[in-house]
């Protein structure tokens, strides 16, 4: 589980035999927590140091986005004493899967190497737009070449 924005360890890109004519490839985000507030995810690739004011463009590793609906504050939490139960806060309760077509990120990335790193940089919707760190846990990330 993770908070604020997310780096995945290097993911090994396991294109198959048709090497770079791979027909789809998607960057799956699994085990995100919608029980906070709604949040857009922007996905890089190979771009560590992405932030909410990183340019979203392929040139800076830009895949694309997904969001989340979040449900807001829990019923439970509003009458909880989280002194006494820390953890019942800090868990992922509502877990969901968003899947992210980015065929062509992808095969950027598989032209300069055989893995890549997906970052993952939580944004409030806004004017201007802010970072939605705290609404933000998930388990992890994985790319799928189809």
């Amino acid at each position: 589980m993770h908070s604020g924005k997310f780096v995945s360890e290097p993911i090994p890109l396991n294109l198959g035999s048709k090497e770079r004519g791979f027909d789809r490839a998607d960057i799956e985000v699994y085990g995100i927590d919608q029980s906070g507030a709604s949040f857009e995810g922007r996905v890089f690739l190979n771009n560590t140091e992405a932030t909410l004011k990183t340019p979203l463009t392929a040139g800076h590793g830009y895949a694309g986005s997904f969001h989340v609906y979040g449900y807001g504050i829990w019923p439970a939490d509003a009458v909880a004493d989280k002194a006494a139960t820390p953890e019942a806060s800090e868990g992922i309760r509502a877990p969901i899967t968003k899947t992210l077509i980015a065929t062509e990120a992808v095969r950027r990335a598989a032209a300069k190497g055989n893995e890549a790193r997906v970052t993952v940089v939580p944004v409030v919707p806004g004017n201007p737009p802010r970072d939605a760190g705290d609404a933000f846990k998930l388990e992890g990330v994985r790319i799928i070449v189809h």
